[in-house]
């Protein structure tokens, strides 16, 4: 019996700890802006986006039969310093909104950067930040209210609460099979639990990255603008998420080897 409930709170202590990795990753990390500017800044992101985001430009408009001299002035705006103000504004303000921190998605566009005689027709007069229901709105977009957008709102904390009820119920697992171990026998089966959790670690860090470098390379092989620059955000992000993942896997896995050699204390009652 006491068997069968060790492997029984093996079990749940493995899929506790993936539960509250994944949705510690989401919290402290999808939903933090300074995980991302971190991520941004370390794999040079804000000057491949430039260097992307000129590319771009520059193939459209020979493809319409332009010359790039003519549209230089605005190709020479495509620089790091103005990508990451317009990706770090958006992003910070898109954050906001999932975090609780702000009712609406506010959009940032750099119009007030750009000569007046560039700009269309149709974002002519548009403000440089506005609310993304006003944006949709203005560019008749008919069907924005169909887009579940209130679903994102406050999803920091539902992720934060879920985090934390995984934590406790792992913290419980722990403590319980700690318990079911006997005085003066080793740590065994708590020492499977962390070994069987460093080792599912690793292997969903290598299942990740495997399918982001797949999905990246077909993104950044795309000859559309939005998935090239969503390739050129994708794999850094993806890397900085699995070596925090490799490493809580490396410590998992030492202390379940170490945990083989450690033995519950026995205490003798005074007599």
């Amino acid at each position: 019996m006491k068997i069968a409930a060790q492997i029984l709170l093996t079990i749940f202590f493995v899929v506790l700890f993936l539960v509250g990795l994944i949705s510690g990753t989401f919290k402290f990390g999808l939903l933090n802006y300074n995980f991302w500017e971190a991520a941004f800044q370390k794999h040079n992101v804000y000057q491949n986006l430039a260097n992307a985001g000129k590319n771009s430009f520059e193939s459209q408009i020979d493809k319409e039969g332009g010359n790039r001299s003519d549209v230089k002035i605005l190709t020479d705006l495509i620089t790091p310093e103005n990508v990451k103000d317009v990706v770090d504004r958006n992003l910070r303000n898109f954050l906001n909104f999932t975090n609780g921190l702000s009712t609406q998605i506010i959009v940032y566009l750099p119009i007030d950067k750009i000569p007046n005689n560039f700009l269309p027709k149709n974002i002519i007069g548009l403000k440089s930040e506005m609310t993304i229901s006003d944006l949709l709105t203005k560019f008749n977009f008919q069907d924005w209210q169909t887009l579940p957008f209130q679903n994102l709102f406050n999803m920091g904390r539902y992720v934060f609460w879920f985090f934390v009820g995984a934590v406790f119920l792992f913290l419980f697992v722990l403590i319980s099979l700690i318990l079911l171990i006997e005085k003066g026998k080793r740590f065994i089966s708590l020492g499977i639990a962390f070994i069987l959790s460093g080792s599912l670690t690793f292997f969903l860090a290598d299942t990740v990255t495997n399918l982001a470098d797949a999905f990246s390379k077909g993104l950044v092989d795309s000859s559309s603008a939005a998935p090239i620059f969503l390739g050129v955000i994708f794999s850094p992000v993806v890397a900085e998420i699995v070596s925090v993942w490799r490493i809580l896997g490396l410590v998992m896995l030492m202390l379940g080897f170490g945990l083989f050699f450690v033995k519950k204390p026995t205490y003798n009652n005074p007599k």
